[in-house]
Order: C-alpha cells, then structure tokens, then sequence
C-alpha cells in the first residue's frame, strides 16, 4: 500500500469514528424518551432470569433465545436501569459505522461525501429512534440486517465466508422479530446462487441449522400446549392479527413507512434504488422485501416498522444508486439530508420511568430481610418487574422472597381513588411505595393488583416460587 493510499484509509477511518461518535452523541439526547414496558424489558428479563437461575428460555413466546443473548453485554456493563437504556442506545447506533464502512466499498467517488450522507440518514430515521426507545417493533434485528449486508458484499466479491456470516446475522434477526423470518427466501436466493459458482452452500445451510436449535427447542415446547400442535403455533402467530383486508395492511405500510417516517426522502430513496447497479444487493431486498411482506399479510399481522428491519440494505442501495449520477446525485443526497433535518417527528415521553424504578431500587437495596413486591393501580407508570431488574443491575445484597413475606411492598398509583393500608417508605408525585400487612393486601380488588409473581421469577426458578 502506497503512503497516498495509507493517507486516505486514515482519512476514512477517521471519518467512519468522528460520526459514529457524533451519532452517539444525537442518538443519546433521546435516552431519557426511553419507554419502559415489558416489551422493552423482555430482552433483559431474559438475561436476567438466565444469569440468576440457569434458564434457557425466549423472552417471549414469539422470538427466541438470539433475543436476550445479544443483550447480555449490556446487562453486564449497567449499573442500573438508566445506564442500561444509556448503553442500548450507543449499541443501537452500531449499523451507523456498518454502513458507512459499505458505503466505502460501494460507491467509487466522493466517498466522504456520501458516507457522510448516510451517517445523517441512518442517526436521524425516526423509525430507528422509534425502535430504539419502544424495543418491540424490531428489538436487534436491524443491526443484525447491517451485518447481514457486510457479509453479504465480502461474498459478492468470491470471499465464501461472507455468506456464513450473512446466514448467522440473519438467524440472529430471526430470533429478534419474527417478521425477520421473511428474509427466509433471500437465503434461498443466496445459497442458489451459491450452488450455481460451485460454492460449499450446504455449510451456510448447517450452521443456519445449528444456530436455529433454540427456535427449534422452543417451537416444539409451544406445541405442547393444550390445544396442541400446529394450533399452538398458529395461536401465537395470529396474537397480533388486524382485521384488514391486504390491500388495506399494504396501504398503511406504503403511507406509513415512506411517507409518514420519511416524507421527500422515501421518493429520494426510491430514485437511488432505481439507478444503483448493485445486482446482489438489490436482489437481496427484493426477496427480503417479498418475503417479510408475504409472511406478515399471510396471518394479517404486516406492520410499517416491520420494514425497517431492511433499513440498511434500503438506504446503502440508494446512496450507491445516487452516487452514480454525480452531481444531481450528490444535491440530491443534500436535499436528502435537509429533508432528514427538517421532517422530524418528536417522540414523546411515554412511559420514561427508569429513573423512578432505580429510585425505588436504590431504597429497597436498603433492607436486609426478604422482599415481596407487588404493584397497585390499574395505570401504575412504574411496573415492579422494571424495579426488580433495577435491583439486580444494582447488585442489590437484599434477597427477593420465592414467596410473599408477611410484610408485602407495594408500588402505588398515587391518582388511584381507594387508599391504601401501610406505611409510605418512598414516594414522589405519582407514585409511592408502602409496606402492609399481607392480610389486608390480600383483600384488595385483583384487577387493581400486579403479580409480585413477576419480579420473583427474575431471581428464582418458577418451580420454586410459591403464590397463595
């Protein structure tokens, strides 16, 4: 390599890490909209369970275990649920060098330029922000896809590995969202075209298989149910069905993806997408796009944020397409950016209570004998599961009770009507935590009340913990 050529992989390696750090820098003035539901904790709760008791389980019944593995760094780096939220959103921001790296292998000229460009699309996308703070509406699997896409351009260019490493990104995916099982027929795709330049496909093919051994675990566990078999699968499938006819569930995306999320931009992107000449690339849209949409109307579930599981692959095929044009494609990559900058929709604080759960925490890691927590208050913002994973990240030295104590922690909405029994140990303008007797929390409305079960099973396996 020539001093010229050194000095400008400098160049570029320092711009891919002066964005990436001020894409952090963006990315973290959302933290505090982070929305703390049970969707954004199951892939915690996971982790947690399975570091304190062993076990081996999906964090909900419609991923699999990919879903709190990937979180386990971030569980072990956190010191509270704040920080916790605080490293997601650095980790979300990995598909941001991912595609400028891209970006440098695909785009021949003005290289700095459309990095740049990219940079600003991806850290500003308010479907990514949105699926950075609500988790559920894709979790990983859009940072699995931008490896997915590095994989697949070192197989483009005869390096076979790339296609393990696309196939392991997928998988990965797979277990973050089940819509990513849409991409099923890009891998089909892949592993022809594979056999066809005389290829080891079948080796793609095994470890798809290996790394699909959890699913496939938990697959045949839900088949066990009562209704038993396919009906099990079909029930967790269809759980969040519409009644919409396809046409109606395809408008929505159209108008909500491209339109709603991204305004101007969606026509730039679809201009980019027309003039690229990345035959791997396009065609690995192509069958993910099919596939997820096939997928999602077959048991009328499509969503628009499904489709930002494909926001790489979407947004580098258009710069490569864009950068191709020259200078009409460069202004159209500022307009682009501008339109980024200007139609913006601000998220709103729903559900932003990690810092009153690691309050509550931080008090409960005060006591020395065994805790029961429970929750009460129908609308109660702060759920005793999100201040249980708060004890743990905290290192809390009090045990959580396998059994409720005969002194019972309650969480309580303060805007509730009825009143509760019991000494106020915490509170703050909307919620207050008191501790009661066990007999006079057990006559309490059952509607109004949340499962101190919830809690328990972070620390304990279910078989041992004890309800009456």
């Amino acid at each position: 390599m020539s001093i010229s050529e050194k000095g400008s992989q400098l160049v570029t390696n320092a711009t891919i890490l002066i964005c990436w750090a001020l894409s952090i820098w963006t990315r973290l003035q959302y933290v505090s909209y982070s929305q703390v539901t049970s969707d954004t904790l199951s892939p915690f709760v996971g982790g947690v369970r399975w570091w304190n008791s062993g076990l081996f389980l999906p964090a909900n019944p419609e991923s699999d275990q990919w879903l709190w593995i990937l979180s386990l760094p971030l569980v072990g780096l956190s010191n509270s649920l704040s920080g916790l939220f605080w490293w997601k959103c650095i980790a979300s921001t990995i598909l941001i060098p991912t595609s400028m790296w891209l970006v440098t292998r695909l785009v021949k000229s003005n290289q700095i330029y459309w990095m740049i460009v990219v940079c600003v699309v991806l850290t500003l996308d308010m479907g990514l922000v949105d699926t950075m703070l609500s988790s559920f509406r894709g979790y990983w699997a859009p940072e699995c896809m931008a490896i997915a896409c590095v994989g697949l351009h070192n197989w483009e260019k005869g390096r076979t590995w790339g296609a393990h490493l696309t196939t392991l990104a997928v998988v990965l995916a797979m277990g973050q969202h089940p819509l990513a099982l849409g991409c099923i027929p890009a891998l089909g795709w892949m592993y022809f075209s594979m056999w066809k330049r005389g290829e080891r496909w079948w080796v793609s093919v095994v470890l798809a298989c290996i790394c699909l051994v959890p699913r496939m675990i938990w697959l045949w566990e839900l088949m066990q149910c009562d209704a038993g078999g396919v009906t099990c699968l079909t029930t967790v499938a269809v759980s969040s069905s519409e009644q919409a006819s396809s046409w109606a569930l395809i408008s929505k995306v159209v108008i909500d993806r491209l339109w709603i999320e991204m305004g101007l931009a969606s026509i730039l992107m679809i201009l980019g997408w027309g003039t690229s000449s990345n035959t791997t690339l396009r065609m690995w849209l192509i069958w993910s796009g099919l596939g997820i949409a096939i997928l999602g109307l077959s048991i009328s579930t499509l969503r628009p944020y499904h489709f930002r599981v494909l926001i790489v692959p979407m947004i580098v095929l258009a710069i490569e397409g864009l950068s191709r044009i020259n200078r009409v494609g460069m202004i159209m990559g500022l307009f682009w950016c501008i339109a980024v900058c200007i139609y913006r929709l601000e998220p709103v604080p729903w559900y932003n209570t990690a810092t009153q759960a690691d309050a509550i925490a931080n008090r409960l890691c005060m006591e020395s004998e065994a805790i029961w927590l429970e929750g009460y208050g129908e609308n109660l913002q702060v759920s005793p599961q999100s201040v249980g994973v708060s004890m743990f990240l905290q290192d809390c030295d009090v045990p959580i009770s396998p059994k409720p104590t005969d002194v019972i922690w309650v969480i309580e909405d303060r805007h509730v009507d009825y009143r509760l029994d019991g000494e106020v140990v915490w509170k703050d303008t909307a919620i207050q935590v008191k501790k009661m007797n066990r007999s006079d929390w057990l006559k309490l409305p059952i509607a109004e009340q949340w499962s101190g079960h919830d809690v328990a099973i972070l620390f304990w396996d279910p078989i041992h913990v004890q309800l009456e």
